[in-house]
């Protein structure tokens, strides 16, 4: 009897281990490991994940697998030893990081279906597709489960699923004439008939089926001209799959490779070179903005899948995929698959399909895109690794540079990390030798230069303006850009229309009744919403606390001063960037092909519009309020700022034109902000790695983090006082446990939340430990998390 060790689709880590489960006769030449099994647990029937089949289990009664769901596997050998190995590194159980590998569609309530992909299919499969392409799976008999199986493999048949909550695979219906046509329609006459004789006539000219839809628009007919003919068996209506495209609605201009200069060059031929030799090296690339680091990576794959390997690109976030990607797409055409959070459910779907039939070699997309199946992976490439997004926050809180590396070392490829801006980890490895450096220090295009960048001091400004969200300097620079008739992008890391409202008879903040966060306005639709638990609700006019109306509009938000802007820039054309106006599908995009199709005149945004985009007239970028992100109590506050100023100042003058970049802050003495003037990463590296081992933050330590949250506050309490013991008892004394501590929010969707910061730099034990941890103290109404590459400390 064939044994199969399974992971059941229970998040609990008091059952996170694999479960045995015999292999009914009947299943044995179809299950197998990698594919998922509906399993009995106790009274229920749930999933599970096949980890490997053996011949012997410790234990003697063993309950049989009721069904399998994939007819071939998806998670290969690689992936299966990746998600067990993540379960550890993350604490998170296996089951969580098994379901990051696959499609969501994959993960919900699904309808199994079996698709006929070729006219003929083995002999006993025949009669289950007697006027039809696709048939509900469980139709199947098993006694045919061997045969459908062979089938799979020859290609005749595909298993497929349709979500109830996705759209399944997409089905087109086409028309052509049947085989017997010629011999029936001797017999018919279809001059009364104008409209089925019109159409039988386009089918005769047709050399392939046509689409049905088409076939009704372009001869003006419906199912009532149709329906006679099928009847008669002279036409025949059947589907096919046709994938969701993500690029159906983009221009795809092939493009050729660009001539490197030399230090482009020398990079492509070191990663390649690693390559050509089987070398597991990881490259970190620092260059410039506008120094040509994208050109370098398509070059780079160009060489790898030329030799029938595959590569995978990832981009920090949705923000920067649909520019990258349409590159990625002029290049190598439909090699390219993308994946990304913009996707519908079922686009992501169709994509990830194409990965594992190997139909693609390339990936382009965002942080789950390093879990595409690829069997033969060539290189990997991380533009702006620097970039928070790359750090999944809610379990499995895994790093996409993390597996990166572990993909790279199991199939023996290079690494490459891109950024004008690398983070002091990663730049503190290169120094040290770990990483290889490669440096582009010019821009790729001759003509373009470095902008220059000045800072205005708000302090010093003249009391007339002082309270002006935009300041005469800036106003006029806009003033004369718009005068030349060239762009201007402007960056406001806040979205909403005022900040909070407070009452100015007694200043109590209006608080989301959640969370301990004030609420932020947003004008177009006059609300008040929670940007950390989505809590909304109508503008309010008396004060709760006081009850007076004295209430009042605070702060700056990317509504306000669009309608300033609006104001003071009366014939400018302005268009604003940020949560609110890109979370429809597809809006992105629109709005980043119309800003280059130069129908606004400025770009006003959060920290989207400093990420990746290239805009060849902007020669203006305005920094509004450059201190929002660099004084908050985070202890990478200022290298984010240092980060996301040069990025956002990196969309200037790229293209040639000079570039200028104006920074209105009240701290222009601060460090982070003089090596933003003087494009000047080594220093401010330099400067921020001081603090670093002043205070010791990475990359001098390490960091862990146990989180605690319960809307108990007394629990939540006496929990923290037995963690505290319990980490200092276990932790060497020369760890750094500070905490409990309460998070800026301390309460969020009802829950009081507190955290302890864990500093070591060599803790053998400490994944064993704070396991442990979770399992000891996950009870009751407190829930306790451990994160190993926080990100924040809000």
């Amino acid at each position: 009897m064939l044994i199969a060790e399974v992971v059941v689709d229970i998040k609990n880590k008091a059952v996170d281990r694999v479960f045995d489960y015999a292999i009914p006769s009947e299943l044995a030449h179809v299950i197998q490991a990698g594919s998922r099994v509906l399993v009995p647990f106790g009274p229920r029937t749930i999933s599970g994940f096949v980890i490997q089949i053996k011949n012997e289990s410790e234990h003697a009664k063993l309950r049989p697998i009721k069904e399998v769901l994939d007819i071939v596997p998806i998670l290969n050998d690689e992936l299966r030893s990746l998600g067990m190995l993540l379960s550890k590194e993350t604490g998170s159980t296996m089951i969580q990081c098994f379901e990051a590998m696959i499609p969501n569609a994959m993960r919900s309530k699904y309808k199994k279906k079996l698709l006929k992909l070729t006219q003929a299919v083995l002999p006993e499969l025949e009669s289950l597709f007697l006027n039809t392409e696709l048939i509900d799976f469980d139709v199947v008999p098993k006694t045919l489960l061997s045969s459908v199986k062979k089938a799979v493999e020859l290609k005749q048949l595909e298993v497929i699923y349709e979500a109830k909550d996705a759209l399944g695979k997409k089905m087109v219906k086409y028309l052509a004439l049947t085989e017997e046509f010629n011999s029936l329609i001797q017999n018919i006459n279809l001059n009364r008939a104008p409209k089925q004789l019109v159409l039988v006539d386009y089918l005769k000219e047709a050399t392939h089926p046509v689409d049905k839809q088409t076939v009704f628009q372009t001869l003006q007919l419906n199912q009532s001209h149709v329906k006679p003919l099928i009847d008669k068996g002279l036409v025949q209506e059947f589907e096919v799959e046709a994938y969701r495209d993500p690029f159906k609605n983009v221009e795809v201009k092939k493009s050729t490779a660009f001539v490197l200069n030399e230090e482009q060059a020398q990079a492509v031929d070191a990663v390649v070179n690693a390559y050509s030799q089987q070398l597991n090296q990881t490259f970190l690339l620092h260059g410039v903005t506008g120094s040509g680091k994208t050109e370098v990576y398509l070059q780079i794959i160009d060489s790898v899948i030329a030799q029938e390997k595959q590569a995978i690109m990832l981009v920090p976030e949705i923000a920067l995929t649909p520019q990258i990607a349409s590159r990625f797409k002029n290049r190598f055409g439909n090699a390219v698959a993308v994946l990304h959070s913009g996707l519908s459910m079922g686009e992501k779907y169709d994509e990830w399909r194409k990965i594992l039939k190997g139909e693609v070699s390339i990936v382009v997309g965002a942080r789950s895109a390093i879990f595409a199946p690829f069997k033969q992976l060539g290189v990997i490439i991380v533009d702006e690794e620097h970039e928070s997004t790359y750090k999944q926050e809610e379990a499995p809180r895994y790093h996409a540079i993390e597996v990166a590396k572990l993909r790279a070392s199991y199939h023996k490829c290079p690494l490459v990390l891109g950024s004008a801006t690398p983070s002091l980890e990663t730049f503190a490895r290169a120094k040290k030798g770990v990483y290889h450096l490669l440096t582009l220090s010019q821009r790729a295009v001759k003509s373009a230069i470095l902008p220059t960048v000045k800072l205005i001091d708000m302090k010093a400004v003249s009391a007339d303006e002082s309270h002006l969200i935009i300041s005469h300097e800036l106003g006029m620079a806009i003033d004369d850009r718009m005068q030349n008739n060239e762009q201007v992008v402007l960056l406001l890391n806040r979205r909403g229309y005022s900040n909070f409202l407070q009452c100015r008879e007694c200043g109590d903040v209006v608080t989301c009744p959640n969370c301990d966060v004030s609420l932020t306005y947003h004008k177009p639709n006059a609300a008040l919403k929670c940007h950390y638990c989505s809590f909304e609700m109508p503008v309010i006019k008396k004060c709760p606390k006081c009850e007076t109306e004295g209430l009042r509009f605070f702060g700056q938000g990317t509504q306000k001063v669009e309608e300033h802007l609006q104001e003071r820039f009366p014939s400018a054309r302005i268009m604003r960037m940020d949560v609110d106006t890109t979370s429809k599908k597809g809006s992105h995009q629109a709005l980043i092909s119309a800003f280059e199709r130069r129908e606004a005149d400025i770009l006003l945004g959060t920290q989207m519009v400093g990420k990746g985009l290239d805009f060849p007239h902007v020669t203006l970028v305005g920094v509004i309020a450059a201190d929002l992100s660099l004084h908050i109590s985070d202890f990478r506050a200022a290298e984010r700022t240092f980060q996301l100023l040069t990025q956002v100042a990196g969309r200037a003058g790229r293209h040639g034109n000079r570039g200028e970049v104006l920074i209105q802050t009240f701290s222009p003495d601060h460090y982070a902000l003089q090596c933003v003037v003087n494009h000047d990463y080594y220093s401010f590296y330099e400067k921020e790695m001081q603090v670093r081992r002043q205070f010791g933050y990475p990359p001098y330590y390490y960091l862990s983090t146990v989180y605690l949250s319960s809307e108990d506050y007394n629990a939540l309490i006496m929990a923290c006082d037995r963690v505290n013991q319990y980490l200092r008892q276990s932790l060497s004394k020369a760890c750094v446990i500070v905490g409990p501590t309460m998070p800026h929010v301390g309460r969020v969707n009802q829950k009081f939340r507190m955290y302890f910061m864990i500093k070591y730099k060599i803790e053998p034990n400490i994944k064993h430990i704070l396991t442990q941890l979770m399992t000891y103290f996950q009870e009751g109404s407190v829930n306790v998390f451990v994160d190993y590459y926080p990100n924040h400390f809000s």
